[in-house]
């Protein structure tokens, strides 16, 4: 029913010599035949069908108006314009108009920020499916990362008020954080970083007073995402609370007060950072700002913690794109070019680049993909779904914003001298791809958490079991002969994780860090198995059985083999064909199986 072959033709070598290729006008929804297949896996066929036009005219957008407007903003950052002409202190924020051009795409023409939280978005009966809204900020992001900030903020500080806001709150501040209308609608922040503090949110020094019904609060935040918000939530430490993150509490703080002045905090100065730069981060000081507790005083770190973890799989989510732009850019740019005689993605280590790339890419996608349908089944069902979550979001986070900085950094490398020209988006994508490791925590601090839901929360055995359950249900023969391959895998890094958790203090640490990419590659391998069976069935192609054949030789057999030379003359033998999607015979996958036998 849906047609999932790229519906773009690459530039011929002899059409394209001496051209620069870019992938401007393409639709990136329409050459990217991966989505097509993990949507028809995740949603059933009316909404997908119903779904269909709208991804297909935002890919139209993401290539071309979109990414322009991407590359205007980022060339003009916001300017903070402290006092007006009477000396009234303002702080006001001023974008670019292309900016607020891509506000209205993403805010109002697409409610991205709106549409898992209530029904009407682009004509739809009910909420989104999680799926369906990471596939659609999926492809915003391939052109736009700053801008996704906001938005997720947005997003995400109306998830903390739906959970855990008094009626009162969410009735006066819900309705225009979720509008789609460019004059009415609200963004939200997260003011959470101090000097101090960094990582170490327990270290905090921001004071909550109580003044009446409401609180006022004292003190510095270093790091404050959009600071031009009209909502932020802010962890401050009320007078005499303990120390600590059980110290901590959690308060809307609104830009302006209900008689429409300036609430008492002030923006010091914008942030001039390395990539995001159409995007307003900034340092604030609170002077006695109103602000109002969400949920329980002594959980506001904990309800932070919703926050921070969505913004976390989000994060995740726009490092994949990212991850796909880039590999995008270097199919075209390859292929769109001869050197020596051939175009450059006939050259070996050309091509094993773009293998690579390519694996990166549809690996992050399927993470992303097969965590957002488990966010839907935790609202379904809860239960082991909710530990599941709680597991893979930080893995996510963790490896695939660690892995966009490698993807894009090589994407750059297949234009050449070009790529490292601000002129050409590879510069932002790299720019804008080390902050993902960095935001919402650094790497370590990750992998520290995915050791504390190992050991602590009881995650272990619902991934590890969610992963062999996955694998129990695959029938084709194929396949089976490759899970028979991978199963003895699992089951090792499974006694490895339950040895490290025997482990104490730094001596379990030490560790963190590669268990965690371990678990993200095990992950890997399931969902293309899983896939593979699908594709296999609908369209009797093997492509991404051979797919998964190469991602678990590559990640977690290649030091063990003694022939890995077949696995490089696969990929030469069949990456036009991966490239392409065409049909791929069971043979290409039958052929290499001897040798991670042996």
């Amino acid at each position: 029913m849906y047609i999932l072959k790229p519906a773009f033709q690459v530039p011929k070598p002899e059409a394209a010599f001496g051209a620069m290729p870019d992938t401007v006008g393409l639709n990136y929804f329409l050459t990217d035949p991966n989505l097509g297949l993990l949507l028809e896996m995740y949603v059933n066929e009316s909404d997908l069908e119903r779904a269909w036009p709208h991804l297909t005219k935002l890919g139209e957008i993401a290539g071309t108006e979109l990414d322009q407007y991407a590359r205007i903003a980022d060339k003009n950052p916001p300017q903070l314009v402290s006092y007006n002409a009477r000396g009234e202190r303002v702080d006001q924020v001023v974008f670019h108009p292309a900016y607020h051009e891509m506000e209205k795409i993403g805010y109002s023409q697409f409610g991205l920020v709106a549409m898992t939280h209530r029904e009407g978005i682009l004509g739809w009966p009910s909420k989104f499916s999680h799926v369906l809204k990471y596939a659609f900020w999926y492809l915003f992001a391939q052109a736009e990362f700053g801008l996704c900030c906001p938005m997720s903020m947005t997003d995400t500080a109306a998830t903390v008020l739906e959970r855990f806001g008094s009626e009162e709150l969410k009735q006066t501040y819900l309705p225009r954080m979720l509008s789609t209308d460019m004059k009415e609608r609200w963004t939200g922040g997260q003011f959470m970083t101090e000097k101090q503090g960094g990582s170490d949110v327990g270290a905090n020094q921001v004071i909550a007073k109580k003044v009446g019904e409401h609180w006022e609060l004292w003190g510095d935040k270093w790091f404050c995402s959009n600071a031009s918000a009209d909502v932020a939530l802010v962890l401050a430490r009320p007078e005499g609370a303990p120390e600590g993150t059980k110290g901590l509490g959690l308060f809307l703080v609104p830009r302006r007060l209900p008689d429409g002045t300036l609430n008492r905090y002030r923006v010091n100065r914008l942030k001039d950072k390395l990539g995001t730069k159409d995007m307003a981060s900034g340092e604030v000081t609170f002077e006695g700002a109103v602000a109002y507790v969400v949920g329980e005083l002594s959980l506001g770190f904990k309800q932070m913690m919703t926050m921070v973890n969505l913004s976390r799989l989000s994060n995740a989510m726009r490092s994949a794109a990212m991850m796909r732009r880039s590999y995008l850019e270097a199919l075209v740019s390859a292929r769109g070019r001869v050197a020596f005689g051939k175009p450059l993605a006939e050259l070996p280590l050309m091509q094993e680049t773009l293998f690579e790339l390519m694996l990166d890419a549809e690996a992050a996608a399927s993470l992303v993909l097969y965590t957002a349908h488990v966010y839907d089944q935790v609202e379904k069902e809860g239960g082991r779904y909710q530990t599941l979550l709680r597991t893979l979001t930080p893995l996510l986070k963790g490896y695939i914003c660690k892995r966009a900085r490698y993807t894009t950094a090589e994407g750059m490398e297949v234009r050449g001298g070009n790529g490292y020209i601000e002129e050409w988006v590879n510069p932002r994508l790299v720019r804008d791809a080390h902050l993902g490791s960095i935001w919402e925590g650094t790497t370590n601090i990750i992998a520290l958490d995915v050791l504390r839901a190992l050991t602590k929360d009881g995650a272990a055995e619902v991934f590890f079991g969610d992963i062999a359950q996955r694998l129990t249900r695959l029938a084709n023969p194929y396949v089976r002969q490759v899970v028979e391959i991978f199963s003895p895998v699992l089951e090792r890094v499974c006694a490895q994780a339950e040895g490290i958790g025997r482990l104490e203090g730094t001596e379990r640490e030490m560790f963190a860090k590669r268990l965690m990419n371990r678990m993200v590659h095990l992950a890997v391998v399931s969902l293309f198995l899983e896939e593979a069976e699908f594709q296999i069935a609908r369209e009797n192609s093997y492509r991404k059985l051979l797919v998964a054949v190469h991602y678990l030789y590559r990640y977690l057999l290649s030091q063990g083999l003694d022939e890995p030379y077949a696995f490089d003359r696969s990929v030469s033998k069949w990456l036009e064909r991966l490239i392409d999607w065409d049909p791929i015979p069971a043979e290409a996958v039958s052929e290499l199986l001897p040798h991670l036998q042996n």
